[in-house]
Parts: structure tokens; C-alpha cells; sequence
């Protein structure tokens, strides 16, 4: 059975290769994009094989939660984490609350995106 994959979309390549280590440590299959169209076009090239989104809350040119709806939209059941050195606004909380998401505060120890990621894909089945 092949390692679940996870979808990582950061504008900053040094925090977005880090947490492409963390999570390929934990037995993750990893792919990575500089922002959300990048994003959207793995989520296309991979239809089935992503089970978790990490989306930066203020990537241009498409901040997280756009993409993240974008994704929902093509993918309903994948799991979302979102994060941000900010506080959540009303409509991450409302998102979040609508499918199966977290939000993640930068910054995070590495063990809390791992820990997060890896029981968004238990509870999927992924």
C-alpha cells in the first residue's frame, strides 16, 4: 500500500521544504507547490492518490482560503490544514468547521504538523 500523500502549498520555500521533511520522516508521501494554482494543478494531476492539503493562509496570487474552497470543491473529502501567523478570521473558523480542517499558528513545532497531519488522514481513512 503506498504511503498516504500530502500536498504542501507555501509561498516560503525554506519553511515549505521543511515541512516536506517532517512529514516524509513520518512515512508521508510529499508534494510541494509555491502557491495555490501550483496547488491546484497537482491536486489535477494526482486526483486520488492526495489525502491531506497544508495551505498557507496568505500565499499570493490565491490566499489559502480560496484555495482551500477550490480544492473542497474538486476533492470534498480531503482533509485541510491551514496555517497562518495570524490569528484565524471568522471565515477560516467557518470553513474549517464545514469539512474536516485545522488550523495550524506559525510558528508550529514540527511534531504539531505531523501529529495534525497524520490524524487528518486516520480519520479519513486515507
Amino acid at each position: 500500500m503506498p504511503a498516504p500523500a500530502v500536498l504542501i502549498a507555501d509561498d516560503d520555500d525554506l519553511l515549505r521544504r521543511l515541512m516536506q521533511r517532517v512529514l516524509e520522516a513520518a512515512g508521508m508521501r510529499v508534494l510541494t507547490a509555491a502557491d495555490g494554482e501550483q496547488a491546484l494543478a497537482v491536486l489535477t494531476a494526482e486526483p486520488a492518490g492526495i489525502a491531506v492539503v497544508v495551505l498557507d493562509l496568505t500565499m499570493p496570487p490565491h490566499g489559502g482560503i480560496e484555495t482551500a474552497q477550490r480544492v473542497l470543491s474538486m476533492r470534498p473529502g480531503i482533509g485541510v490544514v491551514l496555517t497562518s501567523g495570524l490569528p484565524p478570521e471568522a471565515a477560516v473558523s467557518e470553513l474549517l468547521a464545514k469539512y474536516r480542517g485545522v488550523f495550524l499558528r506559525k510558528p508550529f513545532a514540527p511534531q504539531a504538523l505531523g501529529r495534525t497531519v497524520g490524524e487528518l488522514i486516520a480519520r479519513g481513512g486515507a
